[in-house]
């Protein structure tokens, strides 16, 4: 550039008649500026967005070409996705979304680890998004997926643990064994992926990890059976599950889980179907064991706080269910019980918290669309008691079609149907649930409240009688239940209640 600035000068100074100094002097400044400017060329460059030093421009240079999804190596969210059941029938569906269960319960402990809730797992149990949908949903940086195959006492269960922002397989393993050997395969499966994410335990972590809530797989296995029925409510379903629970304890007296459950399907029982006292007693006692066996088991708190419910004493219940809350957060029975008792407390605008917390933890719990209703209703909020009807109404069909045998499921679904204006929809789903259990006591009282609230007051009348005959004694509810009101001047309706 210097060497052009002098060509130039000697051809064009000359013809201005420039003195002759001038030209010396330009040389000497361009001599003096060369050094300069080689300097000012080496460290700045001129770009788009003006002067720069080289090493901004390189820096942006360097920036502009990394790929815009980078490596997040701050992430350790872990989905534990729920296991298949490939097995021949579906009966072992309870195997495997019990599998999941307990990898991911170990895997809480590790604070490290960022993991998904179980009720967050569920959501996804039948879910078409590819592995790179579903971290960008779940936020997940890790995808742990597998299947399970349970025939008899032969298990097969294979695993692949995935780095979605790597879109690589960190590793896959195949499992095979008895059901003896499920214990020991969920602590491999889980000390792998700690391995594999080179997470640092504490010691107590460490126990955490290879803790087991049993040493007897019958008794687990039995402990995972009954609490497929628990929750749905039945009589015939409740004793079912009681008995699998109590032949999990006979076979481990010290299983505080099989225990918390048992308090759950008696106080159920006592408060749904029989108001014999020995029931209550036993779900009392059962809770207190478990915490005896488990001082942190939050399942027999939720489980006590239900107990406390029914027996009037809705202070201690509160601090039961907080306790359980206290100790899981996700433990979906315990805001449930919860919201019941701010119902009792007319502290209705808690109760709706809870209840849709409910909803949000556990999507196939779906008591709490009508706790939500009769809720909304006290509160006189129409916009959200239309929009839980709407919610319900959209829920129950995918829910029975997963769940056919739901008979309360079929009627909360008339009752939200009735609710929609398409009666005669909701006749044919009450008949459904009905004609499932003809003679469950619940089911039954269900049916009067239904036929009593579309005016058909006979057939409500000879339902309720058929309630009351196969056992259902809550008569201080029935005098209160506001689906009968309509029923309350009739004779017939006065001639059963006379005297209870």
């Amino acid at each position: 550039m210097a060497w052009l600035i002098a060509q130039v000068s000697a051809i064009v100074l000359p013809a201005f008649n420039a003195p002759q100094y001038f030209m010396k002097t330009l040389i000497f400044i361009l001599i003096i500026g060369f050094p300069i400017s080689l300097v000012f060329a080496w460290v700045y460059e001129l770009s788009g967005k003006g002067i720069k030093k080289i090493e901004n421009v390189e820096a942006e240079k360097f920036k502009a070409e990394q790929p815009k999804h980078q490596l997040n190596n701050d992430n350790k969210k872990l989905v534990v996705l729920p296991f298949q059941n490939i097995s021949k029938d579906n009966d072992s569906n309870y195997f495997s979304d019990g599998l999941t269960e307990e990898i991911i319960i170990r895997l809480s402990a590790i604070k490290e680890l960022d993991i998904a809730s179980r009720s967050t797992s569920m959501r996804y149990r039948d879910s078409e998004l590819d592995i790179a949908s579903l971290g960008r949903e779940l936020k997940a940086r890790y995808l742990l997926q597998g299947t399970v195959r349970k025939h008899k006492d032969v298990i097969r269960i294979s695993t692949e643990l995935i780095d979605v922002e790597k879109d690589s397989e960190l590793w896959a393993e195949i499992y095979r064994g008895k059901i003896a050997d499920v214990f020991g395969i969920q602590e491999k499966v889980s000390k792998r992926i700690v391995k594999s994410l080179q997470l640092k335990l504490t010691p107590k972590e460490k126990v955490a990890l290879g803790k087991k809530a049993t040493m007897n797989s019958d008794a687990y296995d039995a402990n995972l059976r009954a609490r497929e029925f628990l929750f749905r409510y039945t009589k015939n379903y409740l004793l079912l599950a009681i008995d699998l629970f109590q032949n999990a304890i006979d076979l481990d007296s010290k299983y505080a889980a099989a225990y918390a459950g048992m308090a759950e399907a008696c106080a159920l029982l006592y408060e749904t179907h029989d108001k014999n006292i020995k029931w209550i007693k036993k779900a009392e006692e059962s809770s207190l064991k478990a915490l005896i066996y488990d001082p942190n088991s939050s399942e027999a708190y939720s489980a006590l706080g239900l107990v406390y419910y029914n027996k009037n004493l809705p202070k201690e219940a509160l601090i039961a269910a907080e306790k359980a809350i206290l100790f899981d957060p996700d433990n979906f029975f315990a805001y449930w019980v919860r919201g019941r008792l701010y119902r009792v407390m007319d502290r209705d605008s808690e109760a709706v918290s809870d209840f849709n917390k409910v909803l949000d933890l556990n999507g196939d719990f779906h008591s709490p669309y009508g706790d939500l209703q009769m809720a909304y209703e006290t509160l006189h909020d129409k916009k959200n008691l239309q929009d839980t009807v709407e919610r319900a109404a959209l829920f129950y069909p995918t829910y029975l079609l997963h769940h056919p045998d739901d008979s309360r499921a079929h009627q909360f679904y008339a009752f939200t149907l009735k609710r929609l204006g398409r009666l005669e929809d909701a006749k044919k789903e009450m008949q459904k649930g009905i004609e499932q259990n003809q003679n469950d006591p619940i089911i039954v009282y269900n049916a009067a409240c239904f036929y009593a609230l579309i005016g058909n007051k006979t057939a409500a009348i000879e339902n309720l009688k058929k309630a009351m005959d196969n056992g259902f004694e809550n008569y201080n509810y029935i005098k209160h239940d506001p689906d009968l009101n309509s029923l309350q001047k009739e004779p017939d309706f006065l001639a059963l209640m006379q005297g209870k």
